[in-house]
């Protein structure tokens, strides 16, 4: 657990902090009763994280998983303007498809299905937290703090995903990925620029973008080839209506401090995910294949024909616990910066 990230994700465990954050947000004050919500909710991530650092990896990535939960319920509670727990939908907001059926049969032939395996989404916590966070993507382009954010469409509901579809979009895995599939679908962005009158740009590497540029060539994108680069552009029109899939590596940062930022094949379900909505999700499916495959997990934990996939499992393990309370805190201080800048520039009290 990084020790800085969860100092700071204490405020969300004081009735006082939470009440400020959730006037300046949405300018009205926060009921006792909803900060006990907020409050215990942060308490109960904080202690699965932490029994989740101390387990074995046999149940880790469970506990994990129900921190996550625990954490996004905090989150979607401060950003609601209205209602509580009540109002929140339950169930997961994800289901397994047919895992049975993939997984069935003899183990280690299994196993070599992993990253086959779907998950669709439906109604419950996830999709009450994408509508509630409005999908919403932070940006680093050239510092450790947030230099830009956007709100991606909010999908329907019933858009399938395959593990492989997440594993092959985050940087952070690299490393063990290349090691079982050469199927990496980002590729890094070394400059970004936007606005309503000039548009997109942005300037990413051509060796890793050259596999899915027909994708976004396809969507309207304009790609410019200027030596190892593709400056990639487009009108304000189709940026908005074809948004990339962006994604960082938040673990293996820039000097030590800056989120990489990338830009991603674009989803199959044409929909587009924050990297709080991608890292949620990958945990799900880890914690799933805990939780209801016990068998098929302990075997790939414990070495054996048809494990390659363990070290780049691990570091989604690892790459969930280190990210995504630094993105719950990140996107609350944004959220919090940009209604405090909108006031004054109004000039509101």
């Amino acid at each position: 657990m990084n020790r800085e990230i969860w100092q700071q994700l204490l405020a969300l465990e004081s009735a006082d902090l939470c009440r400020d954050w959730y006037r300046a947000i949405h300018r009205r004050d926060l009921t006792a009763r909803r900060a006990r919500e907020i409050n215990s909710a942060a308490k109960q991530a904080r202690e699965y994280f932490r029994n989740s650092s101390q387990a074995n990896h046999s149940v880790r990535p469970l506990l994990t998983f129900y921190g996550v939960a625990s954490l996004s319920r905090s989150l979607l509670l401060l950003f609601k303007r209205k209602g509580g727990e009540e109002g929140l939908t339950g169930g997961h907001g994800l289901k397994t498809e047919s895992w049975s059926q993939h997984l069935s049969g003899d183990i280690n032939v299994a196993l070599k299905k992993l990253m086959e395996l779907e998950i669709t989404t439906c109604s419950g916590l996830f999709y009450d937290f994408i509508k509630g966070t409005k999908n919403r993507m932070s940006f680093h382009v050239n510092s450790s703090g947030v230099d830009w954010h956007l709100c991606y469409d909010i999908p329907d509901q019933g858009k399938t995903i395959s593990f492989g579809d997440l594993l092959s979009r985050i940087p952070d895995l690299e490393k063990d990925y290349v090691n079982v599939s050469d199927n990496v679908r980002y590729s890094p962005v070394s400059g970004m620029s936007f606005s309503q009158k000039d548009g997109f740009k942005a300037t990413v590497l051509l060796e890793k973008f050259k596999s899915f540029q027909s994708t976004y060539v396809d969507a309207g994108y304009k790609c410019d080839t200027q030596d190892k680069w593709c400056i990639l552009s487009c009108g304000a029109d189709t940026f908005s209506t074809a948004t990339p899939q962006f994604i960082h590596s938040y673990v293996n940062k820039a000097f030590g401090s800056i989120p990489r930022l990338h830009i991603a094949e674009l989803f199959d379900c044409k929909s587009s995910y924050s990297q709080l909505c991608i890292t949620y999700i990958t945990s799900f499916f880890l914690g799933m294949l805990v939780r209801y495959f016990p068998t098929h997990w302990i075997s790939l934990v414990q070495g054996g024909v048809s494990d390659a996939l363990w070290p780049t499992i691990n570091r989604a393990q690892e790459y969930i616990e280190e990210s995504y309370p630094e993105l719950v805190i990140e996107m609350i201080h944004d959220a919090v910066k940009e209604t405090v800048e909108i006031s004054a520039s109004k000039g509101d009290d």
